[in-house]
């Protein structure tokens, strides 16, 4: 069945709301400033300007026009590198503004209940400010070799302005301002039209912007209402573009989710690197600088890819795009990765570049409306907005530079028109996919119950270990070889137990045991190979487990192996109460489990019509054999020398040892321990009384020394009478007393049955 695809709806309205809230509330709670007697705010553009190259000391208090390089500035914005047409050099460059004002008042006889604020709309790249001789605040940040460090061009700057330095009559104003020289220059006598608009000077040395320069005491609200506003629309611009990114990594496909995404956050950094709050975060000003370039050179291609990509598919855009992509991620490397100094190459560059690219978008958007691609006519309302006020934005940046950017608010309504397009087209999508979705099901449900009944005969991780992902990747011969801990089970004298029941008792006490013994087996990470009547065949890999939800990490297979029979002997004392209460002609139910360790081969048998899996090998016979000697010696578990070497918790468990043999089939001979934590209590008090006499006695038995030997088993005898272990060796000593081995003695037992 198809998934459908579910996307968070975006929260344009809430996001609005809050904005709108905010605006009102600091309409709301914007209050004229009480006015001082005398005092009016001053305009400062509006007053005369001068400026001298370099700086001397005695100019924090104003300088005279005899000084040497002395201009009067005639308007707004200053751009001092312009202004004294500056040669192209390394070194940094210092140059001393001042303008003047009159107070027809004495300040120092008033009472300022409001602070006075000086405004500086832009100002850059290091400088100091004076008033009347006294520092207003610093911000030159120079090396030992006069190379600036950290740049400090601001946007936005606010300075409170104590009032015990103003004087009645007149006060000058000073600003001390270094920056970098061009670092290339188009002479006027070779382009005389280029030149005044393309230079590729450092304009951030000096007032670039023709904004707000003001010294008073009003406070104007709406500059904090605009960083309000700019912020939330950020806010929204960012949300937006991670919730296409969202939808990008959901589906693959739709690469216009990828570049919408990206334009959308490239929107939002460049908005935001023009406004004051960006400075709260990086301190020198030169990497405010690069992202603003950086980012604004990637919106054209990305928006052009998105639409390309939107209307056309997956198809190769063409080499327009590829054009305009290549030239503006050049353009983006050149601004993160350029000396400062060669910077506003870039914005040059882009400036030039971006016009053109504007106009092949409405060349792009009339093709796509006279096509009639779907969506095109909506989305072009919108966009055409856009180019416009993106191309006015440009124009302003090269030729008036008020500083007012406009396209960051036009793209809220291209936002507000794109939700309406996807929201149209993930509603069709959804129809799409319900009807898909109807058709599919039933398959799926088949599929479902066809996978369910094959894992109910092979074990998933048996496929796991063959290296399968699927029943259809298994073919007859794979095979691996792997090592693992073999447990081996049946019901003792089951034949005896069955001929009291009916069939049909029989099936139902079979399946029940066996459905009583499995989750044991799958609880510590082991599976069932196969049931062979009352039998189990379990294994468990000796691969790490990892991520258990019982905790096992660290366990060996054979841990979980000895574990998993320890639980499964004391469910099957539960099961006798059982058997006793269904069936009272039926005596108890008692389990024999062998359990060794080793490598085997897993695999497949059988023939190309039919096939089931296997086991194979050494270690499967032994733990089978094993499984057989449990009713010899009476015990419930027993286990290999291998299974001993291979546990980690042996010191937390009751153990013995029980003999050495070579079992049928074999000629090395085995030594099995038997497992007694599941005992009855007293049975296991018992034996644990008794454990030293029968090790000791084990061992004498081994070495020949039969009389010793006996001794002790007739000590273990007499505090555990009914120990068969101990009878077995007194009944051996016994008889080789008697008659004493011939040839080599080893202490081994040779069984000639199972």
């Amino acid at each position: 069945m198809v998934q459908k695809q579910k996307f968070p709806a975006l929260p344009f309205r809430s996001l609005l709301f809050i904005s709108f809230f905010l605006f009102s509330f600091y309409s709301l709670g914007s209050q004229e400033e009480e006015p001082i007697p005398g005092w009016k705010d001053l305009d400062l553009k509006r007053l005369e300007w001068e400026s001298v190259q370099g700086f001397k000391p005695e100019f924090k208090s104003g300088f005279e026009p005899t000084e040497p390089g002395y201009l009067k500035i005639e308007k707004f914005p200053i751009v001092l590198n312009q202004l004294y047409k500056t040669p192209v050099s390394d070194k940094v460059q210092e140059f001393t503004i001042q303008t003047k004002f009159n107070l027809n008042f004495d300040p120092k006889a008033q009472v300022f209940l409001n602070p006075i604020r000086l405004y500086l709309n832009f100002i850059g790249e290091n400088w100091e400010i004076y008033l009347n001789g006294h520092l207003l605040q610093k911000e030159i940040h120079l090396n030992s070799d006069r190379k600036m460090q950290i740049r400090k061009t601001l946007r936005d700057m606010e300075l409170q302005v104590d009032s015990s330095i103003l004087q009645a009559g007149e006060n000058k104003l000073v600003f001390h301002m270094l920056g970098d020289a061009p670092a290339v220059h188009l002479s006027e006598e070779d382009y005389p039209v280029l030149s005044p608009v393309f230079t590729p000077t450092n304009v951030d040395l000096g007032f670039y912007l023709d904004g707000d320069y003001t010294l008073g005491v009003e406070y104007d609200f709406s500059k904090k209402i605009g960083v309000l506003l700019n912020l939330s629309l950020n806010t929204i611009y960012i949300f937006f573009g991670l919730y296409h990114l969202l939808i990008f990594s959901k589906r693959r496909t739709d690469k216009y989710n990828l570049y919408f995404g990206v334009f959308s956050i490239s929107m939002a950094v460049y908005s935001l690197s023009r406004s004051t709050i960006i400075f709260d975060f990086i301190q020198d000003s030169t990497w405010i600088t690069r992202i603003e370039y950086g980012s604004v050179s990637l919106l054209a291609p990305l928006f052009l890819l998105f639409l390309h990509d939107y209307f056309y598919g997956s198809t190769l855009p063409n080499k327009a795009i590829l054009a305009i992509t290549g030239w503006s991620f050049a353009i983006f490397l050149f601004s993160f990765f350029a000396p400062f100094q060669y910077l506003m190459i870039s914005l040059r560059a882009w400036q030039i570049s971006i016009l053109p690219s504007l106009i092949y978008l409405l060349y792009f958007m009339g093709k796509a409306v006279y096509l009639r691609k779907k969506d095109a006519s909506l989305m072009a309302i919108s966009m055409f907005i856009i180019v416009f006020i993106s191309g006015y934005d440009v124009l302003d940046s090269m030729f008036f530079q008020s500083g007012i950017r406009f396209t960051q608010f036009a793209y809220l309504l291209f936002v507000i028109s794109l939700t309406t397009i996807l929201a149209n087209r993930f509603i069709d999508l959804y129809k799409q996919s319900e009807e898909l979705n109807i058709e599919l099901s039933h398959q799926k449900l088949e599929l479902a119950r066809q996978k369910n009944a094959f894992f109910r005969f092979v074990p998933m991780q048996f496929l796991s270990v063959l290296g399968k992902d699927s029943a259809v990747d298994v073919n007859l011969g794979d095979s691996a070889l792997r090592e693992m801990s073999v447990l081996f089970t049946d019901i003792r004298s089951f034949t005896t137990i069955s001929e009291k029941m009916t069939p049909e008792e029989n099936f139902k006490f079979i399946n029940g045991y066996l459905a009583k013994m499995e989750p044991l087996i799958q609880k510590y990470e082991g599976f069932v190979d196969k049931f062979m009547g009352d039998a189990i065949l379990a294994l468990f890999s000796a691969e790490r487990v990892i991520h258990s939800e019982n905790n096992w990490e660290g366990k060996s297979a054979a841990d979980r192996a000895v574990l998993a029979a320890i639980d499964m002997r004391r469910r099957v004392r539960e099961l006798e109460e059982e058997v006793k209460g269904n069936h009272g002609h039926v005596k108890g139910v008692r389990i024999g489990i062998g359990i060794n360790t080793g490598n085997l081969m897993l695999g497949t048998v059988g023939s190309s019509h039919r096939l089931d899996t296997t086991v194979i090998g050494d270690t499967v016979n032994v733990a089978s054999r094993l499984e057989s000697l449990t009713n010899l010696y009476k015990a419930d578990i027993l286990i290999t020398q291998n299974t001993l070497s291979s546990l980690t918790i042996a010191d937390e468990l009751a153990i013995r040892e029980v003999d050495s043999v070579v079992v049928k089939g074999k000629s090395q001979p085995i030594i099995i321990y038997e497992i007694y934590e599941s005992d009855d209590p007293h049975i296991r008090k018992l034996k644990d009384a008794t454990l030293a006499l029968i090790s000791r006695g084990i061992i004498l038995y081994k070495v020949g020394n039969f009389k010793e030997a006996l001794q002790n088993f007739e000590q273990a005898l007499k505090v555990y009478p009914e120990d068969i272990v101990a009878i077995l060796y007194r009944k051996r000593c016994q008889e080789y007393i008697e008659a004493p081995p011939v040839g080599n003695w080893v202490g081994v037992q040779h069984l000639l049955e199972k």
